[in-house]
């Protein structure tokens, strides 16, 4: 019978608006609790969170360059893996977790979650892996 279709590429990152989305789906909660967990993960967890990934933002011969925003290292645990995020994104972030704030997923649409570090928080915290990245 003929080649059977081929296999869809694993999806590296996603926006952490698409992960609150996607996951709120799965679990049946509100995309509010999720936002405001993967915000916690980010904060206090050490989830890491991007706005420039440096594999796509450099050159052989030539560092990452920074545009348009200011941005901030950011790493809640001693010798955790570094963020690189927009300072909004991430004063965002500590508003969410520290003063309650609502999660505007708008102020938080150009940071992504890479697959690696998503599974490695997961099974930090013993959560099992969603279904809509790990299927």
């Amino acid at each position: 019978m003929g080649n059977p279709l081929p296999s869809a590429l694993p999806i590296e990152t996603y926006r952490f608006a698409d992960v609150v989305a996607f996951w709120a789906r799965e679990r049946l909660v509100h995309e509010v609790i999720v936002a405001r967990d993967l915000a916690k993960a980010v904060i206090c967890d050490g989830l890491r969170l991007l706005s420039i990934d440096e594999r796509w933002a450099q050159g052989k011969d030539r560092p990452i360059e920074f545009r348009g925003y200011p941005y901030v290292g950011y790493t809640a645990r001693p010798n955790g893996a570094m963020s690189i995020l927009r300072a909004s994104a991430l004063e965002h972030l500590f508003a969410i977790v520290e003063r309650g704030e609502e999660p505007i997923l708008d102020k938080l649409h150009d940071e992504f979650i890479d697959q690696i570090d998503f599974r490695a928080w997961l099974l930090s915290g013993g959560l099992a892996l969603p279904r809509f990245w790990y299927a």
